[in-house]
């Protein structure tokens, strides 16, 4: 079975259901062959699944790294994600939103854990069913899109999650050099583009207030019109950081959005005006400047920096003049001494720790103290194409 390794369309139609009737074998997902030798029911008891028929839709998969299906019980329905790595921090942050109300039946939520096992790296989530905010685009609806996604920000502001990494603007700085670096092995003249983009962002990341919840991947495919308020899902690169990394980031997947598909760029600006207008005292202007310039960088460089892709998107140079001009007005006043200047690309790519997170993120914000401590480079999980409705895809 081949894994899921496109890079995303936001606008992709969904698939129809198909039952999957075989499973992947794949040894670095121990969840597999219990799964298979077992059944969903045996292998988590805690859904209380008895003797109902299971079905299973394969959703995404990348081979050595995770796995997520739809399962269909009699009406009953569920997201199974399993990983290689230890998801016990995954699981972790559910129960917390849980707890602060941010899993329940109404309003602004997020899938509410229902089976955990360790061991396995295995977990079961609730169905969030609803359209994201992709499709709403273009079922020109661009501006429900806009205050859909400015009303998650305005529910989730206040959360705090102590336990999470750090993410902010040392995990963005990397990205955007490891983008640059990506491009250019395509591209020399986008490269150099994108360099100078990075250059203006290392002379003055933003000052970061008090850190909160952040999903660290917050494209409009992660959010979903649930009818009585947003739905967010694929938590796996969560962290703690500033509320502009994930609107800078939500902004970014409008503006490709815009650029990529013509007869969406109307409904793509009425979203982008419509969340602006609504969170205007949320966000330090400047600094979502900077968090959307360097957005910019990760989302056009995206399937180029780990060797998925191997030429840039048509709207590349668009996407990087744009990500320049935002970059500009975040850093306006800010200079660097011309001492940095020629060693500036070495500082991007390895001035910040990159140290093993859950699922593969890339935990950047901090320069390592440690003497003689090698850091080891992973690059973020591949993006799976949305549905109209939920799929619980892992990146």
């Amino acid at each position: 079975m081949e894994p899921n390794l496109g890079l995303p369309d936001d606008l992709s139609l969904p698939e129809p259901w198909q039952r999957t009737l075989s499973l992947p074998g794949d040894p670095a997902l121990p969840g597999l062959e219990t799964l298979r030798e077992y059944g969903l029911a045996e292998t988590l008891p805690e859904l209380d699944l008895g003797d109902l028929a299971v079905e299973l839709r394969l959703c995404n998969y990348v081979e050595g790294s995770r796995v997520t299906f739809e399962a269909r019980a009699e009406g009953r329905r569920f997201a199974i994600k399993m990983y290689a790595d230890d998801a016990t921090l995954e699981a972790t942050l559910y129960r917390k939103l849980a707890r602060v109300g941010l899993a329940s039946e109404v309003g602004a939520r997020v899938p509410r854990l229902l089976a955990f096992d360790p061991d396995l790296h295995l977990l079961a989530m609730s169905w969030l069913d609803g359209k994201t905010a992709s499709r709403l685009l273009r079922e020109s609806k661009g501006e429900r899109a806009g205050k859909l996604a400015a009303s998650w920000f305005s529910r989730a502001s206040n959360v705090r999650v102590k336990f999470a990494p750090p993410c902010g603007s040392g995990r963005m700085l990397y990205n955007a050099g490891t983008s640059a670096v990506g491009l250019g092995t395509t591209d020399p003249a986008l490269g150099s583009a994108a360099k100078a983009v990075a250059r203006t962002l290392l002379r003055g990341p933003p000052i970061e207030r008090r850190p909160g919840l952040v999903h660290g991947t917050l494209y409009t495919r992660h959010i979903l019109d649930l009818g009585d308020g947003p739905g967010v899902i694929d938590w796996q690169q969560f962290g703690q950081g500033p509320l502009e990394l994930d609107a800078g980031t939500f902004l970014a997947s409008l503006t490709r959005t815009r650029l990529r598909h013509d007869s969406l760029a109307t409904e793509a600006a009425k979203a982008e005006e419509a969340f602006l207008s609504t969170t205007r005292t949320l966000f330090d202007e400047r600094a979502l400047d900077w968090y959307w310039a360097a957005g910019l960088l990760h989302v056009v460089a995206s399937g180029l920096k780990d060797g998925l892709k191997h030429s840039a998107p048509p709207e590349a140079k668009a996407l990087i003049q744009i990500a320049a001009q935002r970059a500009e007005r975040a850093v306006a006043g800010e200079t660097l001494p011309d001492a940095e200047s020629s060693s500036l690309l070495e500082r991007l790519r390895s001035a910040f720790s990159t140290r093993r997170r859950a699922h593969g993120t890339l935990g950047a914000d901090r320069p390592s103290t440690e003497p003689g401590r090698e850091s080891k480079t992973e690059s973020p999980p591949p993006e799976k194409p949305p549905d109209d409705v939920h799929q619980e895809n892992s990146r």
